[in-house]
């Protein structure tokens, strides 16, 4: 009768592990082993996709990682969100024109 948290997802990832500056599609799980990259979300995206960036390298505190919104709002703003903080690891979820791109957990 109790409740709980699952890990199960209902649509597949895609994983991508780079050091260099890419554009992601959606479901890509962006797996960064560098700082000072660029990571492009998509700019054709539908409701519920989703992108994680995770700073596996521990870089972004002082080579920060971009994630450029390629036209689309994150958090309900027209800005770039940069990651500053080691082995981060956002999931952003596209939640339709109003509001964007928005960060649904780490």
């Amino acid at each position: 009768m109790g409740r709980y948290l699952t890990s199960t997802l209902n649509y597949a990832t895609t994983n991508v592990v780079t050091g260099v500056s890419v554009t992601a599609v959606a479901n890509n799980r962006v797996i960064c082993t560098a700082g000072s990259i660029t990571v492009t979300l998509p700019a054709t995206a539908v409701s519920g996709d989703t992108v994680q960036i995770i700073d596996v390298g521990g870089n972004a505190g002082s080579a920060n990682i971009t994630v450029a919104r390629n036209g689309h709002e994150i958090q309900n703003a027209a800005d770039n969100l940069v990651i500053d903080i080691n082995n981060a690891a956002p999931i952003l979820v596209y939640t339709g024109v109003t509001y964007g791109w928005v960060i649904a957990g780490s």
